[in-house]
Formats: structure tokens, sequence, C-alpha cells
């Protein structure tokens, strides 16, 4: 899965880099997050019908809300989608034709569930995983709209990370990974007419680079360049 993960790029450079609109008033907020938490606003790029083709960089709600839930509580169970089962999923199925979307990210954080025993005095270990320049990664996702019956009917958007089996690198550590996309393969994933579920594959091996870092960013108070730190020198 991926349930944390690092967004330092600041919006604007983001637009630039993805060729979006930056969509967002509250972008002069933006603070470099280093452990970025499920149920918080996040960056996402879309491309919706009826805007001349443009990109647009908007905030969403990571964990996606479906029109019928009844409040936002749904939310932190679904932060990610399986890519298998994207067009069985009442949740997702209407999604993939027309809501598509990337989300952004520095790198990503995953703890090693593979051959390991977890107790409370074995934490899991984390591994910060990114690409090896550091250039922002480019997830795979969905969204939608849900209007908030507790705050008048406001809308909501929000978006969900979609993931799939490992490569042989990182099943060490987790049997599942996010989608990453490159190249022409953002622009068919936002527009392409037909949902591009074959764009929906584990990264080569050598696309990302993982290290361990610190059990201090099992604590989502913490949050500093610290937390990517690795305590390891081989890296991966």
């Amino acid at each position: 899965m991926c349930g944390r993960f690092v967004a330092t790029t600041a919006p604007s450079d983001l637009a630039l880099l993805f060729d979006a609109v930056l969509d967002d008033p509250f972008a002069d907020q933006f603070r470099p997050n280093y452990n970025v938490a499920p149920t918080t606003q996040i960056m996402t790029v879309v491309q919706p019908e009826g805007v001349n083709g443009a990109r647009l960089l908007q905030r969403a709600h990571w964990g996606l809300l479906p029109s019928w839930s009844k409040d936002r509580k749904r939310a932190a169970s679904m932060i990610n989608a399986r890519s298998e089962t994207l067009t069985e999923k009442p949740s997702f199925r209407n999604l993939v034709a027309k809501h598509r979307c990337v989300i952004p990210v520095d790198g990503y954080y995953e703890w090693r569930t593979v051959d390991v025993a977890v107790g409370p005095k074995t934490p899991k270990r984390p591994y910060f995983i990114a690409s090896p320049d550091r250039v922002p990664l480019a997830m795979a996702g969905l969204w939608t709209t849900w209007k908030d019956p507790e705050r008048n009917g406001e809308l909501v958007r929000s978006c969900a990370i979609i993931t799939t089996t490992p490569n042989a690198r990182l099943a060490a550590i987790h049997d599942r990974m996010p989608c990453v996309l490159d190249g022409d393969d953002i622009g068919e994933w936002l527009a392409g007419e037909f949902a591009p579920l074959h764009l929906l594959q584990a990264a080569a091996p050598e696309r990302l680079q993982h290290y361990s870092v610190s059990t201090a960013v099992n604590t989502v108070r913490n949050n500093g360049a610290e937390l990517i730190e690795p305590t390891e020198t081989t890296l991966f």
C-alpha cells in the first residue's frame, strides 16, 4: 500500500513540471511536508472535460469519499485502490473512465512486512522510496467529488492512489506499491479516451531507489527533513 509520503516541491514548480495550470487558492500557504498522512489535503493533477484540454493542479482530500458516503469516516480506509479490481469495486469502477488523476510526490514511505516478526518491541522498519534523481513521482490515482451533509453540502474533492503488485526489488519490503507513471504515459492516463489500464504496472526495479529511515516517521507529528535521512549507507 502507500500510506505516507513526502511533498516538498512547491505547487508552482509542480505546475511547471506537469504542464498544468495552478488552480489552488491556498498555494501561497504551502509548506514542505515530510510526513503526509491520509485524510489530509494533497495536490493532484487532473484534466477535466470542458477546460480546453488544460491540466489543472488542484487540492484533494486523500481518502476517497464516494458520492453515497454519509460522512468523512469512510475516507481513512480508501486511501488506496487496487489496480486489479478497479473495474469491479463500486467505489472505483465509475471513476475509471473520466475521473483519473496524477498525484505528485517527492517520495513515499513503506514499512517492511515481508519475512519479519513485528511486536511491541520490534516496530516495522520504515523505508523511503523515491526516484534516484529526486524528481517528483507521478502516481496514478482516481478522484471524485462529494457533498458534505454536515457542512451545508460543501463540495469536497477526494482521491485515492492506485497500487499494484511490486517489482522484484520492492517485493522484499511489501506486497504492494503505487503505480508510477512516466513520460507520455502521464498524458495518456489523464486524457486517454478509454481507460488505459495497461499503464497500471510495477515500475522497473531501477526506476526507484529505497533505503531504511528512522522509525521517527512512524509518528505523524514528526515532520522534518531528517525523516528521509538514511539509517544505513547502502542504497538499493
